[in-house]
């Protein structure tokens, strides 16, 4: 018997395969009395405009416990105009600002919501996942040809009904929420420069639209009496529910034209610094623009289908005493496309010309053990975070920093409170 056989044998019996295990799965009516698809329908008005109301206040309360993965944001877009509506991302991009609350205390304030989410919920999903995008938002979303994304338009004087998800620390968590104590308010914003979402640089295009019949679509839970009484009694006698959260804080600086080298810094204390993003802005639109600051391969005079020398930029994090990767810094495209993988553990639906054109993302992991945000950094004893960026081109008008955090969200009988 060899080494690997007796190992093999000395590990005992394996259980009986799944397939030929005949038990019924355990009901779980025991805990759920009923599920129930509701609506939530905005507190203030449920049509927006660019020269009227802009904001939208949806809440949602009762007495159940609802699933946040279950949200969607649903509206009707009406194209005011003759020409073609050309939106440059899914339907989330006409929001600019975005806010989660509860009780009055802010869970999420996320600027510039429609770039966030462009990122985070769409361009670094998985296939399966962009698809469900596209079908519930503005046609096929899929990769063309030439390697970058196709946006359904609209045309003149006509109208689409969409949904998204919201892209919120909580709606992430994968816990029911017990609305009776944790009520949830959201708040959002249209963009305030119209191009930030739409194309509107040929002469047929419509820059005039409206945004119709807001609405949130969601599933509530009824809980089994018993096992809600347990929770709620739990609750008041001041025990806590405590949700894991990953949070974002986002900071943007304009680049010097015509700087080669930049540094980009923040104080700001976390007690769990995850992950640190770093995105590009040249002239495009800021919810869909994410440029490599630059000369990229194959995109300029090339022959015979050569690839020209790559130029990304070179990019360093150091946090205190301690540098992101060590000893050298990131200076190849393939280098940051892993770490993006590596941050985001899995492979998302990118080509590499995306990634360097359209979806190109700078990514720093800081936890120490993969999956595992409470082994992340602490900022909290003062050190200066700085990302150092040479080799840059002209091309690149802003940088994006996007710190995520791991946070508490804690659920008590008084309300809600966010330990970060």
């Amino acid at each position: 018997m060899s080494a690997l056989e007796s190992m093999i044998a000395n590990t005992g019996e394996a259980p009986m395969h799944p397939s030929l295990t005949y038990e019924l799965p355990a009901p779980s009516t025991a805990v759920v009395d009923r599920k129930q698809s509701c609506r939530a329908y905005p507190s203030s008005a449920s049509s927006l405009s660019l020269d009227n109301t802009r904001t939208v206040r949806i809440r949602i309360g009762g007495e159940d416990f609802v699933d946040p993965s279950s949200i969607r944001l649903m509206f009707t877009i009406k194209n005011g105009a003759d020409g073609v509506l050309r939106p440059v991302t899914g339907p989330f991009g006409v929001w600019q600002q975005a806010y989660l609350r509860s009780s009055g205390v802010e869970i999420d304030n996320i600027p510039y919501y429609n770039r966030w989410h462009q990122q985070m919920g769409y361009l670094n999903l998985k296939r399966e996942d962009q698809l469900a995008v596209g079908i519930e938002g503005l046609g096929t979303n899929l990769l063309r040809d030439n390697g970058l994304y196709e946006i359904g338009d609209i045309a003149g004087q006509q109208a689409i009904t969409c949904m998204h998800r919201l892209h919120f620390s909580l709606f992430n968590a994968g816990r029911l929420l017990p609305v009776k104590y944790a009520p949830l308010e959201i708040e959002l914003s249209m963009v305030n420069n119209v191009t930030d979402w739409l194309d509107t640089a040929t002469a047929s295009s419509s820059g005039t639209f409206t945004l119709q019949n807001i609405q949130i679509l969601y599933d509530a839970y009824t809980l089994d009496e018993a096992v809600l009484q347990s929770f709620y009694s739990a609750l008041l006698k001041n025990k806590v529910m405590s949700v894991g959260t990953m949070g974002m804080y986002q900071i943007v600086q304009p680049l010097p034209a015509g700087a080669s080298t930049f540094s980009f810094s923040s104080v700001r204390a976390f007690s769990r610094l995850a992950q640190i993003w770093l995105t590009f802005r040249g002239t495009g639109p800021r919810s869909s623009n994410f440029m490599c600051p630059g000369n990229l391969p194959g995109h300029t005079d090339v022959t015979n289908g050569g690839i020209q020398n790559e130029a990304v930029p070179t990019a360093r994090l150091s946090i205190g005493s301690h540098n992101w990767p060590d000893p050298f810094p990131v200076t190849t495209a393939a280098e940051y496309y892993m770490l993006l993988t590596k941050a985001l553990g899995y492979t998302p639906n990118l080509t590499r010309k995306c990634f360097e054109q359209d979806a190109f993302t700078i990514v720093w992991d800081l936890q120490r053990t993969p999956g595992d945000p409470t082994s992340a950094v602490s900022t909290r004893s003062g050190d200066l975070v700085r990302c150092d960026l040479s080799n840059l081109s002209n091309g690149a008008t802003e940088c994006w920093m996007t710190l995520i955090s791991y946070n508490v969200i804690a659920i008590k009988e008084s309300g809600v409170s966010v330990l970060s």
